[in-house]
Order: C-alpha cells, then sequence, then structure tokens
C-alpha cells in the first residue's frame, strides 16, 4: 500500500504471498497478485511478476516447491493433475488502487527485482490520476 503522509505517496514490502485475495496470469506472460491491506473486501495492492515457468504436472505442490525454492508456485488444480506456474522471486512491478476502483493509481518499477528497498521507480498513473512531479519521495515506507 502507500502512505499518504504529509502528501508523499511510499510503497510498503509486499506481503506474504499466501495472504494473496487474487491472483491471475495475464497473456503478456505476467502474473498479477492482488492484496486487501486495509482489509476491507477491496484489492488495494497489486505486484506483478513474469512467469518463467508453466507447465502441467501430477506431482504435489510441495514437489514443485521444494524444486523451485526462491520462486513463488502458483497452481490452479484439474481433476488427474495441476497446471503450475512458477515466477520470478521478486515482483517486477508493484501498483496501487488507491481508490479501489478497479484502476490502478500508481505504479512503481523494481529493475532490479530485489523486492521493496528503496530503488524502485515511479512507472505510471494509469488512472491518469498522479503525474511523476506528484510523487515527491522515495517509494519507501
Amino acid at each position: 500500500m502507500i502512505s499518504s503522509a504529509f502528501g508523499t505517496h511510499q510503497l510498503v514490502p509486499e506481503p506474504e504471498v499466501s495472504t494473496a485475495t487474487s491472483w491471475n496470469v495475464k497473456p503478456s506472460g505476467m502474473l498479477w497478485v492482488g492484496y486487501d491491506l486495509n482489509h476491507n473486501g477491496s484489492i488495494d495492492y497489486y505486484t506483478v511478476r513474469t512467469v518463467i515457468d508453466s507447465y502441467f504436472s501430477n506431482d504435489p505442490v510441495q514437489v514443485i516447491k521444494d524444486n523451485n525454492p526462491m520462486c513463488p508456485v502458483f497452481f490452479v488444480d484439474y481433476d488427474l493433475d495441476r497446471h503450475y506456474y512458477i515466477t520470478t522471486p521478486n515482483p517486477i512491478f508493484y501498483a496501487l488502487d488507491l481508490d479501489e476502483d478497479g484502476h490502478w493509481d500508481l505504479m512503481f518499477k523494481d529493475a532490479m527485482e530485489d523486492g521493496v528497498n528503496g530503488n524502485e521507480q515511479f512507472y505510471d498513473s494509469p488512472s491518469k490520476k498522479y503525474q511523476e512531479e506528484d510523487i515527491t519521495e522515495s517509494p519507501i515506507s
């Protein structure tokens, strides 16, 4: 989420992936993960990761996780097997839906994919509600 104290917009670190309220793989090969940080039933924080592998397997989830120890594993259950998505360890984008209207208000890019640590840069305001000059400080809390 973002802190708006003193008019600044700052990212907070990504919550545990296990607390995500939704996820979806997009045709671009990116996996969006949504979080409800203020616990009101609406997604307000997203992370975007690159899918580095995707396949069907009847192996148990723990085996897939053990074989990919640094990478989050997402899967869809089917009758006889699962479709697994293995993603990069950290997001490349962080997106915020400040008014929870379903449109991202702020996006930050983490080119180093090293987690929220201050090197993230303003990328876009898809909702067009903000300009780069509106983001006055480093996006880390």
